[in-house]
């Protein structure tokens, strides 16, 4: 009993808890002293002479529980005591003891302990066993010192004695331990209940009190201490230094509280309330506490719990707050807040929406609630499904969903909505909070505006118009007046030599009338272009010989061209033209004097580009030719006007202000554009781009055309145009030239014709016509029967053959009208050839 005190005690020890090797140590020194006095008190039989004690016991546990250090020492104490004892068999008295001990190590070896430092049966059903044959030794020993005649029978009474003995020293001993052990886990169980309670409260931010009646004031444990913001030990508050800590608006309600409680008349009591800090801050406390009464009822005792509430009470106030502030801007904007749960597609689910819905659909949020389905039923029908498309993308990627749809509202009114929704997942729950505003102002004021644009642009156009009419009107009237003059002059005049020089003055007033017309079509991107792979580094070189011609000496010519240019598909014609227009714009704008620099690049446009005119070029490979010059720039208020038709800065008679919108034309219909960079005093940049063609320069070979100014009278032509003015021309200038020639005024006529006499060599036909019949329709069915049936086709238009034409072959030629002579017959003997 005394040994199970003291492990109680070895196993109880707080400072002992994690010192495995000293506990073992002191088990050892408790069990050696037990076995001590346990071998001081032995007892004898008279049957049996010898000396018995119950030290087994002790020294098996001392081993068992102390291991190696602790059976050791309980051996070495009981063998120390067996060798002061004296008497006979001291030598297999120590072995006994140190053997017994020896039996518990090896048991804290083989049986150990599932969870140390409890006993385990199995240990026991181990250690007696062994103990039995532990015996045998001394058994043996004493047999052989016997001078008995039967040796062994004496020794067998006392090895007999010291087992039974022994044994019960053992059970005995466990059964004590295993109490002792019991206890001892009970209380250490208990004190780390007690440590985790303490630990939990301290992390709740829970404070324990506890008043007894006739106490000055309750006692605070150090988490109340904290609570309050008192810095002292845990111990006795006084009533009043508490009361003061109180809010002055809350004491009168704890104190009849307290009252009452006091008086037995609240068994259990819950209260919030709020106390000041000594340092001022204000903290929000809840308050539990339950009583104790004497046998007569009496409250003695009034134990309780302090909670610090402040952080949940000051975000109580802040999402209040909060709320309220969104209720307010949500009342304010002008639309709806609404929140639904698309958890299931099919069903979506109102959560909220805002008291505003009124205003928008005509609904109150109580309406929408209840009935879900009027929000798609006033939705634009036609729109609805692009909308839930819309939403069911944006709730699967988790994007932003933005859309403005139109709906009709209870009263029959059409308003324009802009749907701004988020999606968002709340325990697995698929949510989209989305606001709702009312876009109808915006939509018309933005109908409103391209309305006024709509406006200002037919407005434009027309003065443009005006301006374009009464310039093609002027300059076709001089051209007129000069042909109409030298025709007349023509029919009064009988000397050859004068009549052919009014002859060419007429020619020449016709041909200045086709270049106003290839002008004006170069900038409507009509102009029949024949574009060709060209380097423009080569026709910078070779145009800069007339350049120089045409400006004077006191203007510098520089070029800048960048080797490996890449090589571009254009009209040559026309771009030398657009040169020539900029370099005389560029001589006019430095008034004969500076210095004028051509220059090529190339660029990469890697995004789509819009320039200052908003014209659109398309990402790729553009090469760039810029015309700069160092005069007196162009004011703001004249570079919007520059690239119109007929406009000019210069004085009557020294431009016809087509030279840049022909650039412009020209550009657009070669798949490129024209920028200007100007400042006023400094100087002014063209810059061309052209796209990179993709065909080499060596792979472009130009036809070779041989002209032949008369034809074999054996050639049969059949000609189709419905002006009779130019049917006649196109006659007398075909016979002049030795072709036989059968004409029509529609290609219905002309079709009737070859059908009655397919052996015409070749056709030449105007594009329009009247009649079902025209240019392209007449080639294409002649051809259905005729196939090799070479046409020429003549046009006053260059897009009538893309908008007519579906009978053109690549290798038919088109003749633009006018028309000289030397090109009409190039273009039949090349019909007629085949090339």
């Amino acid at each position: 009993m005394l040994a199970a005190v003291f492990v109680y005690g070895v196993f109880t020890s707080k400072w002992l808890r994690k010192r495995e090797r000293l506990q073992q140590l002191l088990l050892g020194i408790i069990f050696g002293v037990m076995v001590i006095s346990l071998g001081m008190n032995s007892i004898s039989y008279k049957l049996i002479p010898t000396q018995f004690d119950a030290k087994a016991g002790p020294l098996i546990f001392a081993g068992y529980l102390g291991g190696p250090i602790g059976g050791l020492i309980a051996g070495l104490c009981g063998a120390l005591y067996r060798v002061s004892f004296g008497g006979p068999a001291t030598g297999i008295g120590v072995f006994m003891n140190f053997g017994t001990a020896a039996l518990g190590v090896a048991a804290f070896y083989i049986r150990p302990s599932k969870k140390w430092p409890s006993v385990d049966t199995s240990a026991i059903a181990f250690l007696i066993p062994a103990f039995a044959l532990l015996h045998l030794v001394p058994f043996w020993y004493l047999g052989k010192i016997s001078d008995a005649l039967d040796g062994f029978a004496e020794p067998a009474q006392i090895v007999t004695a010291f087992f039974f003995i022994g044994t019960l020293s053992i059970l005995v001993t466990w059964q004590i331990l295993v109490y002792a052990l019991h206890f001892a886990d009970s209380v250490n169980r208990a004190d780390e209940l007690a440590n985790k309670l303490d630990f939990a409260m301290q992390a709740s931010g829970l404070g324990m009190f506890d008043h007894q009646r006739g106490d000055d004031g309750p006692y605070f444990d150090d988490a109340m201490m904290s609570i309050y913001g008192l810095d002292r030990a845990p111990g006795m508050v006084p009533i009043a230094d508490w009361k003061a800590l109180i809010h002055p608006d809350d004491l009168p309600r704890i104190q009849a509280s307290m009252q009452r409680t006091w008086a037995g008349n609240n068994d259990l009591q819950q209260m919030d309330f709020r106390a000041f800090r000594p340092d001022g801050t204000l903290r929000y406390i809840h308050a539990s506490w339950t009583i104790e009464r004497d046998s007569d009822g009496t409250v003695n005792r009034v134990t309780g719990m302090h909670a610090d509430l402040t952080d949940i009470r000051l975000a109580e106030q802040q999402h209040k707050t909060s709320a309220e502030r969104l209720a307010l801007i949500a009342e304010k904007l002008p639309g709806a807040i609404i929140e639904t749960d698309f958890t299931d597609m099919e069903k979506p689910t109102l959560l909220y929406v805002s008291p505003r819905c009124l205003e928008i659909w005509g609904y109150t949020d109580e309406e929408l609630l209840a009935d879900v389905s009027l929000l798609p039923k006033s939705h634009d029908a036609e729109d609805l499904g692009a909308f839930i498309q819309a939403l069911e993308n944006g709730l699967r990627t988790g994007e932003d969903i933005h859309y403005r749809y139109r709906i009709t509202a209870r009263d029959g009114k059409s308003k324009w909505l802009d749907f701004h929704g988020s999606p968002a997942n709340d325990d697995g729950r698929t949510l989209l909070k989305a606001i709702v505003l009312d876009a109808t102002r915006e939509v018309e004021a933005q109908k409103q505006v391209e309305k006024e644009r709509e406006i200002s642009r037919r407005a434009q156009r027309n003065e443009s118009i005006g301006q374009l009419t009464g310039g093609v009107a002027h300059d076709f009237n001089n051209l007129l007046a000069v042909i109409m003059g030298n025709l007349e002059l023509l029919r009064m005049d009988d000397d050859p030599a004068s009549q052919h020089e009014l002859i060419d003055a007429a020619i020449t007033a016709t041909l200045r009338g086709a270049d106003l017309t290839k002008n004006m079509l170069a900038f409507a991107r009509k102009a029949p272009l024949k574009p060709v792979v060209l380097d423009l580094n080569d026709v910078v070189r070779e145009a800069k010989n007339w350049i120089v011609r045409t400006l004077p000496e006191s203007v510098q010519v520089e070029t800048s061209l960048l080797a490996g240019l890449w090589p571009v598909q254009a009209d040559r014609a026309s771009l030398e033209s657009a040169l020539l227009n900029l370099t005389l714009n560029a001589r006019d704008a430095m008034h004969g004097q500076g210095s004028l620099t051509i220059e090529t690049a190339n660029v990469r446009i890697d995004q789509a580009y819009i320039d200052s005119r908003n014209e659109e070029l398309a990402p790729g490979r553009y090469v760039m030719l810029a015309v700069s010059d160092d005069g007196d720039g162009i004011p703001d208020d004249v570079i919007e006007s520059i690239f119109e038709p007929f406009f000019t800065t210069k004085p009557p008679g020294l431009g016809s202000g087509l030279g840049l919108s022909m650039t412009v034309g020209f550009m657009r219909q070669s798949g490129g554009t024209i920028q200007i960079y100007t400042e006023v005093g400094q100087g002014t940049t063209f810059k061309l781009y052209f796209p990179a063609a993709t065909v080499p320069l060596e792979q472009q070979h130009a036809p070779e055309i041989t002209v032949e100014q008369s034809g074999d009278r054996k050639t049969k032509l059949l000609v189709a145009e419905d002006e009779d003015a130019v049917r006649t021309t196109l006659v007398k200038i075909l016979e002049r030239a030795n072709y036989q020639v059968t004409a029509t005024s529609s290609g219905d006529a002309a079709y009737d014709i070859f059908k009655a006499d397919p052996t015409y060599d070749l056709l030449l036909t105007d594009i329009v016509m009247p009649g079902e019949l025209q240019g392209t329709g007449l080639a294409k069915a002649l051809r259905e029967r005729w196939p090799d049936l070479p046409v020429i086709f003549m046009s006053g238009y260059a897009s009538e053959a893309t908008v007519h034409g579906n009978g053109l072959r690549p290798e038919d030629i088109r003749l633009m009208k006018p028309v000289q002579r030397a090109d009409l017959l190039a273009a039949l003997e090349q019909g007629l050839s085949g090339s």
